[in-house]
């Protein structure tokens, strides 16, 4: 018999998400109060005790995820972005023209400021004991997030779609999970064909919605004379821009989770599992929208559940597709490790997100 009729089939492990709304709401109103009391200060453990939360309430195969970060080293990277906002804004207030240094010195450290804190949460970030890593040199950074989408805004987004498979690209092939190497390829065209349709849904909505005003205009100028002599034309001009940007904000969901399913189901780990996400542009946007709304009518308090309910839909779309056992891959996996010995921490990778 052939080694081919002789490999076991695929193992599937869906992922799953097992927190509720009104638990994570107990921690994220503690989160807010205590943030309000210390004048921004304990956000950074906030956001530990959020990431713990989430991570904790995801699972696959038997096991859910982990999170280790110390608020303290979120905070130091957080007054370190700040002091570099408030040299910036002091700066360019007294000297203008100083700007132009400040975004060549942004393009150098940018690189930098984004791999520590991939690196960060990736090192801080476990399953089964064993912990993610990020590989990545400033180098590839400044490719991937500066020079490309630089690239793509200057050739009027021809080359956006490519820039987006790069930064895609760089983030997800630089993670490793116990030494072994996550691997994303797709071809280019697929991500130019997601840009392509977003690009046909904008045009269609931005029409009906230039339409609908053509229209309201004609019948207000037959009833009402010329209702709109006395409009300031700035409040004129914030309605044109609020008709093209609304298109935006509603496909802008369905283009992301388009996104996310062509990355993650062409990614690979350690050459033998990969994952499959197949969720639904529609409905992931149905799901922003309503969120969005509902939030608005309880005036925020709706958020946590809204977390949930869109993290519980993404999770329940997504699967591992092993290649054997999970279990005495995972365990191979970490004896090798231990054996290496690779270094977790790192005194030099903060979270600099705000």
């Amino acid at each position: 018999m052939s080694q081919a009729g002789t490999a076991a089939a695929p193992t599937l492990y869906p992922f799953e998400f097992r927190g509720t709304g009104s638990a994570y709401f107990g921690i994220w109103i503690v989160n807010l109060a205590l943030t309000i009391v210390t004048v921004g200060i304990f956000s950074a453990w906030a956001k530990v005790r959020t990431r713990r939360y989430f991570n904790g309430s995801t699972w696959v195969a038997g096991h859910a995820f982990d999170y280790h970060a110390s608020g303290y080293r979120i905070l130091i990277g957080r007054a370190i972005a700040l002091a570099l906002l408030l040299a910036y804004t002091l700066s360019t207030h007294f000297h203008p023209a100083i700007k132009v240094l400040w975004y060549l010195a942004g393009a150098w450290l940018l690189p930098w400021l984004a791999n520590s804190s991939i690196r960060f949460n990736a090192r801080n970030t476990s399953y089964r004991n064993l912990r993610f890593n990020f590989t990545a040199t400033d180098t590839e950074a400044f490719m991937a997030i500066v020079l490309w989408p630089f690239l793509g805004l200057i050739t009027a987004l021809i080359l956006w779609p490519f820039a987006q498979r790069q930064k895609d690209y760089f983030y997800i092939n630089n993670h490793t999970f116990g030494g072994r190497y996550f691997e994303t390829k797709f071809p280019t065209w697929r991500m130019y064909a997601i840009f392509a349709i977003g690009l046909g849904v904008y045009g269609f909505i931005l029409a009906v919605l230039l339409g609908l005003g053509f229209a309201a205009m004609a019948v207000l100028q037959q009833s009402h004379g010329t209702p709109f002599a006395n409009v300031p034309p700035a409040a004129v001009g914030y309605i044109v821009i609020a008709m093209f940007y609304l298109p935006f904000l509603l496909i802008a969901p369905a283009i992301h989770t388009m996104i996310v399913n062509l990355t993650a189901s062409g990614t690979l780990f350690d050459d033998k599992h990969r994952l499959e996400s197949k969720m639904d542009p529609l409905k992931v946007t149905g799901i922003v929208i309503s969120n969005v709304a509902l939030c608005l009518v309880t005036l925020g308090f709706y958020y946590p559940w809204a977390k949930v309910r869109l993290a519980r839909y993404q999770m329940s779309k997504l699967t591992l597709v092993a290649s054997g056992d999970v279990d005495s891959y995972v365990s191979e996996v970490f004896d090798s490790q231990s054996a290496v010995g690779e270094e977790i921490g790192s005194v030099f990778s903060f979270d600099f997100g705000l």
